[in-house]
């Protein structure tokens, strides 16, 4: 397993916004903005990937694939303080295989994408395989943010 990861902070969609203020609850203006500006970046990033890579979206459980819009909500991808945040895992590959949990993912597959959202509602973080040509698909497209290199979690 050879495993790496890229976090993308929010700070690199909204430059002029403090985005440890985001919440998906929170109705002011330049909030609203930031969100909707993450969530259109999301759109266009994912609708990108999925179409130069040919693959299809899931859960880590279920076979039925899902819609951009399933990652690119506020539920997955912001905190409320009311509500806290869902952490979920995507996977985004050619065809569905199950997976037990994300650890059996890394395990298992070296030709698809795991999505997982920023338990403070932050960023996003995209694994992948090291070197591949998604990974240097990823780089090329996200040059001009800032990323974070993250381990991969050990559930």
């Amino acid at each position: 397993m050879n495993k790496i990861g890229i976090g993308v902070d929010y700070s690199n969609i909204c430059k002029d916004y403090n985005t440890s203020y985001l919440d998906r609850d929170n109705k002011d203006p330049a909030t609203s903005k930031c969100m909707k500006q993450v969530l259109e970046w999301t759109q266009e990033f994912l609708s990108e990937l999925i179409k130069n890579f040919d693959f299809k979206m899931y859960q880590l459980h279920s076979e039925i694939p899902l819609k951009i819009d399933d990652i690119a909500s506020k539920r997955f991808l912001f905190y409320s303080l009311e509500k806290e945040i869902m952490l979920q895992d995507y996977v985004l590959q050619k065809e569905y295989v199950q997976y037990d949990n994300s650890t059996a993912w890394a395990e298992q597959n070296n030709d698809s994408v795991l999505i997982q959202n920023d338990e403070d509602g932050s960023g996003l973080y995209f694994f992948m395989e090291a070197n591949s040509s998604m990974h240097q698909w990823m780089l090329n497209k996200l040059q001009r943010f800032s990323l974070d290199e993250i381990d991969f979690p050990t559930k």
